[in-house]
């Protein structure tokens, strides 16, 4: 079916013209081409993309293969038969709202609203739309139209005698209490998002400025944080920056810039960091502060737009760690670091020393010990930080590197010692925990190596009611007054063997 228009109406009344707008759901343009609708994806081999530069503030209405009307959801780049897909970002009104005014976005480049205008739109008696439609400032831009779903009568469940309607979640119900057209999330409170919402079909996403990342929970968006075992680093995008100067809790710990970001590296030890033991985790924080620079940069940072600009640094490490190691520190029990934004590792190793002053661990050579010898092991921090502890809550030797094997003898357990041969040292870190035991080795011929697996937990200092605190406790109770560590996060580091000389 052709386009067809219907014109405005003239009276006249003496010498006077009067003229008298009519409904536009009575007087507007079909859209009626196939190309159009959302379901049509370009393609260049067959014609180049089209262009909307005959719409110019006219009322239209979607009919025919074009669609029943406007997406009301984020079209993808290349479809409806150009490269930047116009749909409209907001509810279709009721019939009782009138002509409401609506924003239309163009979607290109990954941006869900690269380019927007002002639409008009009206709820027309029999269930469909009109808009009034601007004329895109560029090319290549079409307004999209969509076939909604008809809503769905059957029952499920139990049935009631109204026989409504019901529409899949994530859509509403339409005024002709047929079609059930695309809810938008976004309309309510943001969605949740705490910065850009956009919305989907039958659903909506959150999205971050510039500099910034979703958190798990996908709604709130922050600067990304890598968490090391032995820093805290934070970048931060120059266009975020502005004109302000970066500095930490720590005033002489300053933001250094490489021309397109901020960058500020600091340690668990330093720049005022705070390091506290919250439920199963060490957490570390700190505060970026940024204030007017007091002259203009050399990076060429002559005004501001905002006067202050704070930003939570907070990185969570597990407090339980398994370390498993038969004769030094290797490729294959190198600490442990997860990349992430905000969760790492605090690293242990698990060092096997040459003698009791627990200062020369095994670097270049397996160790090979005689049944005879004393076995000098010690668990060992590689980041030294005040207001910690550790407690060695298990260590146990198996015959080879795997931590679940059946054949396994303990020599601490609970944090008890279990073999009496076990002595502990004292260290000057309260981390740091060292241990001697005779060399032995398990029963049967084959049986040539040892391996030892340590369980370590990390608590605070001053927490006079930590499982640390505690210390040996073989029969833990659940809330009799202090913590389970049964609950709390592992990793495992393996390694190994030491050799034993057991024909001599």
């Amino acid at each position: 079916m052709p386009p067809f228009l219907l014109l405005t109406c003239l009276f006249i009344t003496g010498t006077s013209v009067s003229p008298v707008a009519l409904d536009p759901c009575s007087a507007y343009i079909s859209l009626n081409e196939p190309w159009r609708n959302t379901d049509h994806q370009l393609d260049e081999s067959q014609g180049p993309p089209l262009c909307d530069n005959h719409v110019n503030g006219e009322w239209y209405h979607f009919t025919g293969m074009a669609g029943d009307a406007m997406p009301t959801f984020c079209i993808p780049e290349n479809h409806c038969g150009t490269h930047a897909p116009v749909w409209l970002n907001g509810s279709h009104p009721l019939e009782g709202d009138g002509i409401v005014q609506r924003q239309a976005c163009a979607s290109f480049n990954g941006n869900c609203c690269l380019w927007n205008t002002t639409v008009e739109v009206k709820a027309c008696p029999g269930g469909y739309y009109v808009y009034r439609l601007t004329k895109p400032s560029v090319c290549f831009h079409v307004y999209c139209g969509h076939f909604y779903d008809i809503c769905d009568e059957d029952c499920h469940g139990s049935c009631s005698d109204t026989s409504e309607c019901t529409c899949a979640p994530g859509t509403v119900l339409g005024p002709d209490r047929q079609t059930c057209f695309d809810k938008n999330e976004c309309e309510q409170n943001n969605g949740g998002c705490s910065e850009i919402c956009v919305n989907l079909k039958n659903s909506y996403r959150c999205e971050c400025g510039v500099g910034r990342v979703l958190r798990s929970d996908g709604k709130t968006c922050e600067v990304p944080v890598l968490c090391k075992s032995n820093a805290i680093e934070v970048s931060i995008p120059r266009e975020l920056v502005g004109g302000l100067e970066l500095f930490l809790t720590n005033t002489s710990c300053r933001g250094v810039s490489n021309g397109t970001h901020v960058n500020i590296l600091f340690s668990l030890k330093t720049c005022g960091t705070v390091v506290d033991v919250v439920n199963d985790k060490i957490v570390a924080s700190n505060l970026v502060t940024g204030l007017p620079k007091q002259t203009p940069g050399s990076s060429g940072d002559f005004i501001i737009r905002t006067s202050k600009l704070l930003i939570p640094v907070t990185c969570e490490f597990p407090r339980l760690y398994t370390i498993s190691e038969g004769y030094v520190p290797n490729l294959r029990n190198s600490p442990l670091e997860i990349m992430s934004r905000n969760h790492g590792i605090f690293p242990f190793t698990l060092e096997i020393f040459k003698d009791n002053e627990f200062e020369e661990p095994y670097r270049e050579a397996l160790p090979t010990l005689k049944l005879r010898d004393s076995l000098y092991f010690g668990i060992e921090p590689l980041v030294h930080v005040s207001g910690l502890e550790s407690l060695v809550e298990s260590c146990f030797a198996t015959p080879t590197s795997k931590i679940d094997e059946v054949l396994k003898y303990y020599l601490i357990r609970d944090g008890c010692v279990s073999d009496d041969s076990v002595k502990q040292y004292t260290s000057r870190d309260h981390l740091a925990k060292h241990f001697q035991v005779p060399v032995f080795k398990f029963v049967g011929k084959d049986h040539k190596e040892v391996f030892l697996h340590c369980r370590v937990l990390v608590c605070g200092v001053l927490d006079e009611r930590s499982r640390c605190a505690q210390g040996c406790h073989r029969r833990m109770r659940r809330g009799a007054g202090g913590e389970d560590s049964a609950g709390l996060q592992g990793q495992t580091l393996t390694g190994g063997p030491i050799r034993i000389d057991w024909e001599d």
